[in-house]
Formats: C-alpha cells, structure tokens, sequence
C-alpha cells in the first residue's frame, strides 16, 4: 500500500527539493572553487576530528542500544568516518560499514585501528550494492540528505533488514545551522534539503511502516577555532579563498559563532531536536 498525504507524491518532491538545493550551490560556486570527484576529499579529515568530539552514545546510540542483542548484526549505511563503529562493536557479532567516500573510508580504518576492532567489515560501495549484505539491524546516520532517489534506497534498507530499520535525522538539513552565513555571503537563504520529516512521508508512500521519534539533538556544528571554522566554511559556500572572501566569512564568524568554554566555536542557534524514523519489520511485516 502506498500513501500520498495531501496527494502529494513524496518521492517527486524529495526530486524537487534536491534538485532545487544543487542548482542553487552550482549558480553560487565561485568559477576557482576546487572540486573533487569524492565530495569529501579535503574534508573526511576536519569532519572525523568533529565528530570526536561527541562522546558515545549520543542520542541516537542511546535509541539504538535497547533494540541491539548480542548476536546481532549491524549495517551501518553511509559509515563515513566510523564514529559509532567503535560502541556498536561492543554490543553486537558483527558490523558493516557502508561508506563509498575513499577520503572517508580512510579516516574510517584509522578508527577500526585505533580501536583494534576485528569483526568490523567494510564496503566501499554506494547504497544499495548490487550485491546486497544483510543483518539483523540497519542503520543510517544523517545520509539520505545527499540521496536524490531516496526510493530505491529506502526500499534497500528494508530489503537487507531482517529486524530493524532506523535512520537517524535532522528535523533540518544539519547545515541549517550555519545557514545564516550562506545569506550573508551570497545574499539570498539557503534551500532546504530533504529531512526528517520527508523521509518519514517517503518511507509510508513506499510502504514502509515508519514511525518518527524525537531525541536531544547534539549541538553538532563545533569548531576547534576560527581558522578550523573558515575551512569548513568556505567548502559549505563553495567559495574560494581570498583576502575579501576570508575577512567576509571571519566577520561572519565574529558575529554567528560563539566561544565555549573549552574553546571551541559553535553556532548561536541549532536544533534543539533530531529524530530516528524507524520501523520493525518483525512486527510490521514490511515487505516492499
């Protein structure tokens, strides 16, 4: 059965949005903006080094941890830097993470090393692979925002799920939160990407019986420093450095970014909540 609140045909509009959000980035992309066939080389490491610093389990660990049993095994869809692979590994057989970013997937093994993580297996294969992996749960953190056709996705976690499926959101695209310097260097608001919101409407047009719970959103965006901080930012703006540039986006910073108390920089406004749109197929009988 397949379901269009409103008469809206969900997955066109997930289309229409993603669409919407590149162009706009094309027609603002400086003409000298370094661009690269994996959209995280130059970045895999700045955001590795973000995630660190939120302690495990975060909020979505925290969800997750009741649903998990020993003998499990867990898929992690879009695994990039293996910020979870470590907590999930103490509490299930075995994990695989998904992650087609070879920048990413390098900062991915320097995880499993230092946490000397044997029954961790990794695919370097965009979602869904032609050869399908299956396990018990499958996961997916703050991924479909980058997916323009989130059906065959969505229909590829359920497909490899023998229990559990749960993808963790924002309400908003997580850059929300630093969309405010987008208007002040390019002088127009930011389009949204698809979120929580429209995963969950996209999961039931598709079938699925999804379910949408709020959980604490971590205050995600944090910096080391303003020059840490400049980095990010301009690959976000899709601009390129220059002295005009770079005092823009420091004044901005100035303005938009406030110090903690161990030093870091963190946006003045984020989510106060995120969201796992989640669905059990044992007791739904999902069978797209």
């Amino acid at each position: 059965m397949s379901l269009q609140a409103g008469g809206t045909d969900w997955l066109a509009l997930w289309r229409s949005m993603y669409d919407a959000e590149r162009a706009q980035g094309e027609a603002a992309t400086d003409p000298v903006f370094e661009r690269h066939a994996d959209s995280w080389a130059g970045r895999a490491r700045q955001f590795a080094a973000s995630g660190r610093r939120t302690p495990q389990p975060d909020g979505f660990m925290t969800w997750l941890t009741p649903q998990l049993r020993p003998d499990d095994s867990v898929i992690d869809v879009g695994a990039g830097s293996g910020r979870y692979l470590p907590y999930l590994a103490r509490h299930v057989a075995e994990v695989v993470a998904v992650e087609p970013s070879q920048a990413m997937r390098a900062e991915l093994e320097g995880t499993l090393a230092a946490a000397e993580l044997a029954h961790v297996r990794v695919l370097g294969e965009s979602w869904p692979p032609a050869d399908l992996p299956h396990a018990d749960v499958v996961i997916s953190a703050h991924v479909v925002y980058g997916v323009r056709e989130i059906g065959p996705f969505l229909v590829g976690l359920n497909a490899a799920a023998r229990r559990l499926c749960a993808l963790y959101l924002g309400l908003r695209h997580p850059s929300w939160a630093t969309a405010a310097f987008w208007e002040r260097v390019h002088g127009e608001s930011r389009l949204p990407l698809p979120a929580a919101l429209e995963t969950l409407m996209a999961c039931h047009q598709l079938g699925l019986s999804a379910r949408l719970e709020l959980i604490p959103a971590p205050r995600a965006f944090r910096f080391a420093d303003a020059d840490e901080a400049l980095d990010d930012l301009r690959s976000r703006l899709r601009v390129a450095s220059s002295p005009e540039r770079d005092a823009q986006i420091r004044a901005a910073i100035d303005d938009l970014l406030e110090a903690q108390p161990d030093g870091t920089l963190m946006p003045r406004t984020q989510q106060r909540y995120a969201a796992v749109v989640w669905w059990d197929k044992e007791e739904a009988g999902d069978g797209v």
